[in-house]
């Protein structure tokens, strides 16, 4: 149904914006060497609205317009060469009627007949109008002429509307495989990635906006419960998105879960010490710095300790956010990344802080932040995003996560998601 309804639209905008200026030089000559100018343009003019009407009418009722457009038409042409003479060339409002009408068949080869056809005619008309034999044969052989060039450069299109049919099938599958496969790889990431259920037992008064780019995301959470007072929670911004970052999420995911898991580290600063380096190790960032994958990833961690209400922050590049009495405080943590080109020793400072009851802590990629908005093009910021955080923080964790989503789709309206998106929230 809809191919059916572009075909027709395709037909309309052929009639508006093709037909008009292709038969316009045609149509001076035709009446400036006519016997009667005033009926000659009157015609002229009858033959767009005649075709434009039949267009309008095919859309309404749904029927084939070509047959339509060629016999009304056909029948205006003959009382048309009539008043406008032998003299003046007629045939060639015939050529551009009929071919184009042509178009518009369920079968074109039979539009190719009946041009054909009407060839013999007009040639026979241009002689009992008083024409010579010779000119007669001309008209009758130029429009046959054409019908033989239509009929070999329909043809053509033919041949390479199925080859493109025959591509755009090939690709359409290799597509479908490749979808098929990323949505899988979408599998094992989210079975990678802790359940979100697993967080919300453990923090109950918490959110997770996350919201991929493409199928699969570059960005990740991780987290882990040391005991029943202790948790490590992670919001980590790896290079890249789509399949490439979602890569870098597995090995990010899996290296935590060696360090603190395995390896039982649970101080911030070690953690990230210890990432960066398995993390170069891993994709040979150092010996093999030419062939090595100079990837890396930002990300922020906090360890809370609920019996005395302690929360350290560490973080590579990305910054956190704490609200207390409805006064900001931004903790931003060490400028340098984890893996990526090696510039000296790196340096991951823990912030120890007491928090109070109600306290509302943030942590979050740059996706939100980086996002174009339909007004002016301009990025959403972290500026606007902090003054979002402080009109909402007091609100519920779920209501959060709702207005963040909202306030996401309103600013970005029509445009393209650039990035992942992560944002996390946690009210101690």
């Amino acid at each position: 149904m809809n191919a059916e309804i572009n075909t027709k639209k395709e037909h309309w905008d052929y009639i508006f914006k093709v037909f008009p200026f292709v038969d316009l030089p045609f149509n001076i000559l035709i009446i400036y060497l006519s016997n009667n100018w005033l009926i000659t343009l009157a015609f002229v003019v009858l033959f767009p609205i005649v075709a434009t009407s039949t267009i309008y009418l095919s859309q309404k009722k749904n029927f084939q317009p070509g047959y339509w457009i060629m016999g009304i038409n056909g029948l205006l042409f003959i009382p048309f060469m009539y008043y406008s003479g032998p003299n003046s060339p007629t045939w060639l409002n015939l050529i551009v009627i009929t071919i184009g009408s042509s178009f518009m068949f369920n079968n074109p080869r039979i539009g190719q007949y009946i041009i054909a056809f009407w060839s013999f005619c007009i040639g026979g008309f241009f002689y009992y109008m008083g024409a010579s034999m010779e000119y007669s044969i001309m008209i009758t052989f130029v429009i046959l002429g054409f019908v033989i060039l239509f009929s070999r450069a329909f043809a053509y299109m033919q041949l390479q509307q199925v080859r493109i049919a025959e591509k755009n099938k090939e690709i359409e599958l290799k597509q479908k495989d490749i979808t098929d496969s990323i949505n899988y790889a979408k599998r094992i990431q989210y079975a990678v990635l802790p359940h979100e259920e697993t967080i919300y037992r453990s923090i109950p008064l918490s959110f997770i906006y996350y919201k991929p780019k493409d199928i699969v995301s570059g960005d990740f959470f991780w987290f882990h419960e040391i005991n029943k007072d202790e948790f490590i929670l992670v919001c980590a911004d790896c290079t890249g998105h789509g399949v490439p970052g979602a890569f870098m999420t597995v090995i990010g995911s899996n290296l935590l879960n060696q360090i603190v898991i395995d390896n039982k580290v649970t101080s911030p600063s070690k953690i990230l010490s210890e990432l960066d380096n398995l993390v170069s190790v891993t994709l040979k960032q150092d010996k093999e710095r030419l062939q090595g994958v100079q990837d890396g990833m930002d990300l922020s961690i906090i360890k809370v300790n609920k019996s005395i209400n302690e929360c350290i922050i560490t973080s590579a590049k990305r910054p956190v956010i704490l609200f207390r009495n409805k006064e900001m405080t931004e903790y931003k943590g060490s400028k340098f990344s984890i893996g990526g080109m090696r510039s000296g020793n790196k340096h991951f400072e823990e912030i120890n802080i007491k928090y109070n009851e109600d306290d509302v802590l943030y942590m979050y990629t740059d996706g939100y932040t980086d996002q174009f908005g339909e007004y002016k093009g301009k990025k959403y910021s972290s500026k606007r995003l902090k003054e979002f955080f402080l009109a909402m923080h007091q609100d519920t964790a779920s209501n959060q996560k709702s207005k963040l989503d909202i306030e996401f789709n309103g600013w970005m309206s029509t445009q393209e998601q650039v990035d992942d998106i992560l944002v996390m929230g946690i009210r101690f």
